[in-house]
């Protein structure tokens, strides 16, 4: 799928009415039509002026639901919003806290733009859940939060690693995709470093770790030395500073972000996964809300 190049300023051109947010989201749902009838296919449809998130079929007569099926179904909240939303978590590497969120977007309640960030990180760590990484791979743990405060969380992290010899023949080697998993009350345990890889990481892919006991009974592991780590986990442990650096400073570190720490880990891992690409990250991150399984709060915070 080509996805659609987008910087700020055109943004917010394009995007500058309820109208022209409802259109954009009919085009990710069905493309450039606009319209797809799940039931005889017809891509010919009516409007309702009254109901304006509604197109019926011409054909068949069935009516689609703009938000029916997306992560915006149980939402009250503009489409112009969400939009503007979306944006903000994407438009910088640095993302946007909630409090600053409900700032530009000028709305009242700090807990209905908190939960639209929850819900727009659920949709991205959905997305990225549907691949796993592969060949060479950096594994290793990492502790979000301070254990005397009762405020921390356990995360496995993998990153891709990249190698190759130049023209002059010099190694050198890059960064590719990553997957985080929280460890939920398991803190680095044998059965929760399985779980993960075996669902996030390709079969007969080489992992390179360090001694933890955790990771010794893995398959395809070379572990390294402790005095090398530096040298031999660039990646991961460039990825899990970084992370950790985020978290703090753009969300505070306060004790939600590490009950939570899988949704706000996702929207970091997401971006990262997609950093060459900067301009599409707006339209990525709408196609996945689009396509996500539709989730209330209680069920997402629970």
């Amino acid at each position: 799928m080509k996805y659609q190049e987008l910087s700020m300023s055109q943004f917010f051109r394009k995007v500058c009415s309820e109208r022209k947010a409802r259109d954009l989201a009919w085009s990710i749902k069905f493309g450039n039509q606009g319209f797809h009838c799940p039931k005889c296919s017809c891509e010919q449809f009516w409007e309702h002026k009254k109901r304006a998130e509604i197109r019926q079929c011409t054909q068949c007569q069935f009516q689609v639901r703009l938000r029916v099926g997306t992560l915006f179904e149980h939402s009250k909240v503009s489409m112009l919003n969400w939009m503007r939303a979306i944006f903000l978590v994407m438009q910088d590497k640095r993302g946007v806290s909630a409090l600053q969120a409900q700032r530009l977007l000028g709305m009242p309640s700090y807990g209905t733009v908190w939960s639209m960030l929850m819900k727009i990180r659920k949709g991205l760590l959905e997305r990225d859940s549907q691949y796993q990484i592969k060949d060479i791979i950096e594994l290793d743990g990492a502790y979000f939060g301070k254990r005397k405060t009762e405020n921390q969380a356990s995360v496995f992290v993998a990153v891709e690693r990249k190698d190759w010899i130049d023209q002059k023949g010099r190694k050198k080697s890059k960064a590719g995709f990553a997957k985080v998993m929280q460890d939920k009350h398991l803190m680095e345990s044998r059965e929760g470093a399985e779980k993960f890889v075996s669902k996030n990481v390709k079969h007969k892919s080489i992992l390179h770790t360090d001694g933890k006991r955790s990771y010794q009974n893995l398959k395809n592991v070379k572990i390294v030395k402790h005095e090398n780590t530096g040298n031999e986990l660039p990646w991961v442990h460039r990825f899990i500073s970084n992370a950790k650096r985020w978290v703090l400073g753009t969300h505070h570190g306060g004790k939600k972000n590490f009950k939570y720490i899988d949704y706000y880990l996702a929207e970091y891992t997401y971006r990262f996964n997609r950093r060459h690409d900067p301009n599409s990250l707006f339209h990525r991150a709408l196609s996945a809300c689009i396509n996500t399984t539709p989730v209330r709060l209680h069920a997402l915070c629970g």
